[in-house]
């Protein structure tokens, strides 16, 4: 059963008032993870580039190396995420979006802008990692909307479209690929592997 915005809305009072009552201090909204960020054309547009770079390489090489940075991967959400959920069969819930990598973690940060509940700051938190097929997975380690947990299906639509954006660019390379490198630190993302066919 999908949590409604009305009950959403009133356990956040209601842990509001139980805070001031009882003199305790609630947690804080997630603050977006990169303060001077501005989706770019360019940098989702670069992104893509890297893909196909990618996937050029594996067609000559048999190898491939990709590397992305949050800038990139945060102005092609910013700019594509509406469709790219729509490709998944459902609707996007962020307005605005970042992504944050660092410590081998992906942090998607957004605002939340749904019919019914107002506009709040929202983080989820994946690590990707390579499965024993050397294919790519994503765990989820926490979600949060304002200062409460993000409902199942908000992390599981979100799961969708990271695992989705980030194996639908290397679908592109002809044959079977596998994974055998990935870094996450530093703002930078780089994924490596080789066509197995």
């Amino acid at each position: 059963m999908r949590t409604s915005p009305v009950h959403v809305i009133v356990t956040v009072i209601a842990l509001g008032l139980s805070a001031l009552a009882c003199n305790i201090a609630l947690p804080s909204a997630p603050s977006a993870p990169i303060p001077t960020f501005v989706a770019s054309p360019k940098d989702a547009s670069d992104m893509e580039q890297s893909f196909r770079n990618a996937v050029n390489q594996a067609s000559t090489t048999g190898n491939f190396n990709v590397s992305i940075t949050q800038q990139q991967i945060s102005s092609y959400l910013a700019l594509n995420g509406a469709a790219l959920a729509a490709q998944e069969g459902y609707q996007w819930p962020f307005k605005s979006v970042e992504v944050a990598l660092n410590g081998g973690k992906i942090t998607v940060w957004g605002v939340i802008a749904q019919q019914g509940i107002p506009d709040t700051p929202s983080q989820v938190v994946f690590t990707p990692s390579i499965d024993g097929a050397g294919q790519l997975t994503v765990t989820v380690d926490s979600g949060q909307i304002g200062i409460v947990g993000v409902p199942s299906s908000i992390l599981a639509d979100v799961t969708k479209s990271i695992r989705s954006l980030l194996t639908g660019q290397l679908a592109q390379i002809q044959g079977h690929y596998k994974l055998t490198a990935l870094t996450i630190n530093n703002g930078a993302m780089t994924v490596g592997g080789q066509v197995t066919n």
